[in-house]
């Protein structure tokens, strides 16, 4: 009896590990899976269609949470709200992340490109030091897209 309890909680255990989200280092070539590291939530549009607030919950499909990962197989765009910019780092397909991508002052939306596996995404308020845009800015993650109304 024991061996079947320890063999149903180590299968268990492995199916739990398996769902995890990927991180940059494990994420599959077709993924594009988006993680939140900023303190408050930004919005996901699993399929990206148009500027305008005509996704699930209006700006966007669903919010990922601050520390949290969209969920989904592929993430086309994040939607930012008035008064923040956006952070993007993508994930290198062999580990660690690329350069940094700030877009100007939201609401708006990031929408990805398909060159990456994943992303990291932060909003963080217009004035902040870390809205600046540096020569290092990536130019390849993406693009900003401002929102309409």
């Amino acid at each position: 009896m024991k061996k079947t309890a320890w063999a149903a909680a180590a299968a268990l255990t492995t199916g739990l590990l398996a769902s995890a989200a990927p991180s940059a280092a494990t994420a599959s070539p077709t993924d594009n899976e988006v993680h939140n590291t900023s303190t408050i939530a930004v919005g996901a549009v699993q399929v990206y269609r148009e500027p305008s607030c005509v996704y699930r919950q209006g700006c966007y499909d669903a919010l990922i949470p601050a520390g949290g990962y969209s969920g989904w197989r592929h993430t086309d765009a994040i939607y930012f709200g008035e008064n923040y910019c956006l952070r993007v780092r993508p994930w290198l397909p062999g580990g660690g992340l690329g350069p940094v991508a700030i877009t100007r002052e939201g609401p708006g939306y990031f929408v990805f490109s398909d060159a990456y596996p994943g992303f990291d995404v932060r909003a963080k308020p217009i004035g902040d030091p870390l809205c600046r845009r540096s020569a290092k800015a990536s130019t390849d993650a993406g693009g900003f897209v401002r929102a309409e109304r």
